[in-house]
């Protein structure tokens, strides 16, 4: 398997599902935007309320403090002045200035004038005309900006504040389900690409299988021709020198099933004479590890004839278990 194939993956492809945080990112902004307009507005209408009953609350107490004041005449300048310096010194917020203008003559000089000083806001500024007695004054009211825009301002940085910093956190958290979804979907390719590779070794080895069985059976087929052609008798004995399998020809030269003989002592097949022969032949195969021959003869089944062969037999050895049994082969001298 190309073990360059996962990081050939890594290098070019792209995150799964980016268009998800994306998609996140730009709703929150969005809402952000949206609520924090809407704050906004609510803050301002708010702070203007607030403003109008405190500029309601500066006519009511000036209205009132005129009312109590003796005298059918009207003071002159300077007294009324310290008398209205007096009354707002108190009264007035920190965040508003107030100016009381006459309106008994023509004059563009107002009577009393604090943090009122330069041009006026029309849009900003309320007026209340208050008439008491000889009193006829126009009170004007002006509003710092902060008053208005501090409040809107306020809200709309806490809602931005609150908006971009879930909006923030929502996103993060979908792109690292994304850098998530993206390692799965490697793993998972390679997985497949592993699979894919492993179906293919195991197609190959079944290949290499059926040929080799069919090298084992033409193999088994040209083994068994050449002992059946050999006109001999093949056969394999264990450690003891038993029968563990004798080829067919057994039963054409000695009349004796090769099925019978299984688990038997091969020497049983020799008359008697010549089984210390086969004996010494046996030893000789262990110890020199050689194909030994000797000519003896094998006993028929009516046991009073006999069939010369040349018998040649050779040890089979394990490394691990040592002699594990003898291979023959007895070949009739009338066949040489």
């Amino acid at each position: 398997m190309d073990s360059s194939y996962p990081n050939s993956m890594r290098s070019s492809g792209l995150w799964p599902g980016l268009w998800v945080p994306l998609l996140i990112l730009i709703a929150g902004l969005t809402a952000t935007a949206t609520t924090a307009h809407l704050e906004s507005s609510r803050a301002r209408d708010l702070a203007e309320a607030h403003y109008h009953a405190q500029h309601q609350a500066l006519v009511n107490l000036l209205l009132a403090r005129a009312t109590s004041r003796t005298g059918s005449n009207v003071p002159a300048q300077p007294s009324t002045q310290d008398w209205l310096q007096s009354v707002f010194n108190d009264a007035l917020p920190p965040n508003m200035g107030v100016r009381v203008d006459t309106l008994a003559r023509h004059t563009k000089r107002p009577i009393l004038q604090i943090r009122s000083e330069g041009s006026i806001d029309p849009t900003l500024t309320l007026r209340t005309e208050i008439r008491s007695g000889d009193f006829s004054w126009m009170l004007t009211t002006v509003p710092a900006r902060s008053l208005l825009e501090g409040a809107a301002g306020q809200a709309t940085r806490n809602v931005w504040l609150a908006g971009g910093l879930l909006s923030a956190i929502a996103s993060a958290l979908a792109l690292l389900l994304c850098r998530r979804l993206q390692r799965q979907t490697l793993q998972i390719r390679e997985l497949e690409h592993r699979e894919t590779g492993a179906d293919q070794q195991i197609t190959n080895l079944q290949v290499e299988k059926t040929i080799l069985r069919q090298a084992l059976d033409d193999s088994e087929r040209r083994s068994r021709d050449l002992v059946a052609l050999s006109g001999g008798i093949i056969g394999e004995l264990d450690e003891a020198a038993c029968i563990g399998f004798v080829s067919p020809q057994l039963a054409e030269l000695l009349e004796r099933a090769p099925a019978d003989q299984a688990g038997l002592p091969f020497e049983q097949l020799i008359e008697a004479s010549a089984r210390e022969n086969f004996r010494r032949a046996l030893a000789a195969t262990r110890a020199e590890q050689s194909t030994e021959r000797i000519d003896l003869p094998l006993l028929h089944r009516n046991g009073e004839t006999t069939v010369d062969v040349a018998l040649r037999i050779r040890a089979l050895q394990d490394p691990v278990h040592g002699l594990i049994g003898y291979r023959l082969s007895a070949l009739p001298h009338t066949g040489l």
